[in-house]
């Protein structure tokens, strides 16, 4: 009887440790099939709303329709209509191409968050009276004002020339961003610097910042203090700029960003996580919004 004991332990233990399938009940791969039309063509018209800012015609909708449903609106078939409205480079009367509608719809919304839709011809026209007085001040020997004068005039002109050097991968999107925020336009719409320093948080980290993080911007901007953020040193306003544009938080920014653009809500920390790591390496927009854009939460499948 004392071994029976022993025995009936290592019985149990063995049973313990033997692998069992578990079947979770709900698991299949979704089945598109039932998908009525109007949804699906309620998604292609919203990818085209929100890549190009209009609504497709009715030969793109048949096409569009026709390619998804023949795929069974697999991701990989939303997903090569994302990547075609993004990157096509045919021409498309209208808008050109699929590509500049695409690339000219980013630079507005980031004119629309940060510049409150400032049109092209109202920044020409503002580095116009800059270079204007630029030229006078050369004429009566005022170097240092036509120094300051047209960096004011360049910092405009870099905002219109932002479009056509992102549609050509000279830049990336948040240098876009950068260029918006750092301008005379800007700091009429964001007067002094305490609201400057609150709105390019706001605007750029989707927060407002510490009460350090206030303090620490707001010297490097008033004064030329040397000060440190997000663990970078700064001395002036273009160092906070680049410092703010160049960070971690800022990454998120463009990926809280987006969520909000195309499903109307924050990420999550487990979906801005999955996004962050990848996207600090190749700071490619459009890949962010291929992740949303391909999901049924987007589609409403």
């Amino acid at each position: 009887m004392k071994k029976a004991f022993p025995l009936l332990m290592l019985l149990l233990v063995f049973l313990s440790c033997t692998k069992e399938d578990i079947l979770v009940p709900d698991n299949q791969p979704p089945n598109y099939e039932g998908i009525p039309l109007i949804k699906i063509q309620n998604f292609v018209n919203r990818l085209y709303i929100d890549l190009l800012a209009r609504e497709p015609l009715d030969v793109e909708m048949s096409e569009a329709v026709a390619n998804l449903q023949l795929a069974k609106l697999s991701p990989e078939a939303r997903l090569e209509l994302v990547i075609r409205l993004q990157t096509d480079t045919s021409f498309i009367a209208g808008d050109t191409s699929y590509q500049r509608a695409y690339i000219q719809n980013l630079y507005n919304q980031a004119k629309a968050r940060t510049m409150e839709g400032t049109s092209d011809g109202e920044i020409q026209g503002d580095a116009g009276i800059f270079l204007n007085g630029a030229y006078k001040d050369s004429l009566v020997g005022n170097w240092e004002g036509y120094t300051e004068k047209m960096k004011a005039a360049e910092r405009l002109l870099t905002v219109i020339r932002s479009r056509t050097e992102f549609q050509s991968g000279q830049i990336t999107y948040d240098r876009m961003f950068a260029r918006c925020v750092n301008n005379s336009i800007y700091d009429k719409i964001n007067m002094n610097t305490v609201n400057f320093v609150n709105a390019t948080f706001d605007n750029l980290l989707w927060r407002y910042p510490t009460k350090a993080e206030l303090l620490e911007g707001f010297n490097m901007i008033e004064y030329n203090l040397p000060g440190t953020l997000f663990g970078k040193l700064g001395t002036n306003k273009d160092d906070y700029v680049e410092i703010l544009t160049n960070s971690t938080e800022m990454f998120e920014g463009l990926i809280i960003w987006c969520y909000q653009q195309l499903v109307a809500r924050r990420p999550t920390s487990e979906e801005t996580g999955a996004l962050l790591q990848d996207f600090a390496g190749h700071r490619d927009i459009r890949l962010i919004q291929q992740h949303i854009l391909v999901t049924d939460e987007y589609a409403n499948f």
